[in-house]
């Protein structure tokens, strides 16, 4: 069997392995250099239903016009849906990030607005040795070293399978047109250093050293997977999900690498979680990745999606017999009996004689005091929220309510001990609390 035949046979068996249904729509990221020019035509002659993104980063001139033109006509003969970008990159900036940023966020874009199921690029075995190398030249862990996913979200790399050469004979073979990018000669950039001095020199030495890279490459891959499902039988009986937090009951005798691998999933890096653990963080403590939290709740640790909006410290009033939808429920009204609500820590009744309208209803703040129901004196609302023990992140929610700048229910914990109901009061104001309209 040739080797056009065994690639055209791999690539599809990629897709059967990952589950991925041939009739889905792809949108391929096409360079006009070999290897993306190698995937469009295989992906078209496997019967995908394709369309074709290109960026023109307008570096290197002719060349550059040239590989849009090559790209444009092969989707014209080929009557394929061609997307064309223009951009300017930043030359102060990393030239290799800034490109890459302006490539997936077109991609993303065009996947986005034309419900397209995959994006696919033509990165292929040499570039995962590229990135193995590169990743522990910076002293990277497992997890950059186990090379470049197949499979991230809905971006593909079908070619990663076949070696730069196994690419660039398909497309001799096929006499497929395409651009050759000559910044990819100079040894300027770090990657293209790897590429054009060390793997050169290390062909001459060690002739098999590619095979012997994807060996190691798919053996770190093997050894992950295995190391995140032991992670998780370390810490899964430690965690307790709640409503909008995971309640981490910490234990000293995990090792500190168990912590960061199942930290780092939640997009925390090493030096976060190192530092977490030397420091001990005393409670209200806490670290963010982009994405998440992690706070010190007592002997406890929490985890939460990150918020991005800010406190609400706004005032909001409520006159009598008067409903509230935001920035939480709240409705009350006059009665003149008890019911058996009064159980019920989101109902509560209060002397309406005593109530002077409208109420102010504010999140609560250090500093804060009430009179607890049944004791004497006050007590600062923080102490409360200790000894009820509120976590961290519903301390965040916790709202009080006011009639003449005296607090008289912090609500759904306790209410004022002046403002309650006794045997003298013949008029009640009950006030009913909803929490599923929290902002």
């Amino acid at each position: 069997m040739s080797i056009i035949n065994n690639i055209n046979k791999d690539f599809l068996a990629f897709f059967k392995q990952h589950q991925i249904k041939t009739d889905s729509k792809f949108l391929v990221g096409v360079s006009g250099g070999s290897d993306s020019m190698a995937l469009l035509d295989i992906g078209l002659k496997a019967g995908l239903n394709i369309s074709v993104a290109h960026v023109n980063y307008q570096l290197r001139n002719e060349e550059s016009e040239r590989e849009s033109f090559i790209v444009k006509q092969y989707c014209l003969e080929n009557k394929l849906n061609f997307y064309y970008k223009e951009a300017k990159i930043n030359l102060l900036k990393n030239l290799q990030n800034e490109a890459r940023e302006v490539r997936y966020k077109f991609f993303n874009g065009l996947a986005e607005e034309n419900n397209m199921d995959y994006i696919l690029t033509a990165h292929h075995q040499n570039d995962n040795h590229e990135t193995f190398l590169f990743n522990a030249l910076k002293g990277n862990g497992i997890g950059s070293l186990k090379g470049i996913p197949e499979r991230n979200g809905i971006i593909l790399r079908p070619l990663l399978q076949f070696t730069k050469t196994q690419l660039l004979i398909y497309v001799q073979e096929n006499k497929i047109k395409y651009g050759t990018d000559s910044s990819n000669l100079t040894s300027k950039y770090e990657r293209n250093f790897i590429r054009n001095e060390v793997f050169q020199r290390l062909k001459i030495k060690f002739p098999k050293f590619e095979k012997g890279l994807t060996n190691s490459i798919n053996f770190l891959n093997e050894d992950y997977l295995l190391l995140n499902q032991l992670v998780n039988e370390i810490i899964q009986p430690l965690l307790k999900e709640k409503k909008d937090h995971t309640l981490i009951n910490f234990r000293n005798h995990i090792p500190r690498q168990a912590w960061y691998h199942f930290f780092k999933k939640f997009g925390f890096n090493y030096s976060q979680i190192n530092n977490w653990l030397e420091t001990n963080s005393q409670s209200g403590k806490f670290i963010e990745s982009s994405t998440h939290r992690i706070s010190k709740d007592r002997d406890n640790w929490t985890l939460s999606i990150k918020t991005t909006h800010k406190r609400n410290d706004k005032i909001f009033y409520i006159d009598k017999n008067e409903a509230i939808e935001v920035p939480i429920y709240l409705t009350g009204h006059l009665c003149k009996t008890l019911s058996l609500e009064k159980s019920n820590k989101n109902v509560e009744f209060f002397n309406f004689y005593k109530l002077n309208f409208p109420l102010k209803l504010r999140k609560w703040k250090n500093g804060d005091k009430i009179q607890p129901l049944g004791m004497k004196g006050n007590k600062k609302v923080s102490d409360i929220l200790i000894d009820y023990k509120v976590s961290i992140l519903e301390k965040e929610n916790i709202y009080v309510l006011e009639s003449n700048n005296d607090i008289v229910w912090v609500i759904g914990i306790l209410i004022n001990e002046v403002y309650k109901v006794d045997n003298n009061c013949s008029l009640f104001y009950k006030i009913v609390y909803r929490d599923n309209l929290k902002l």
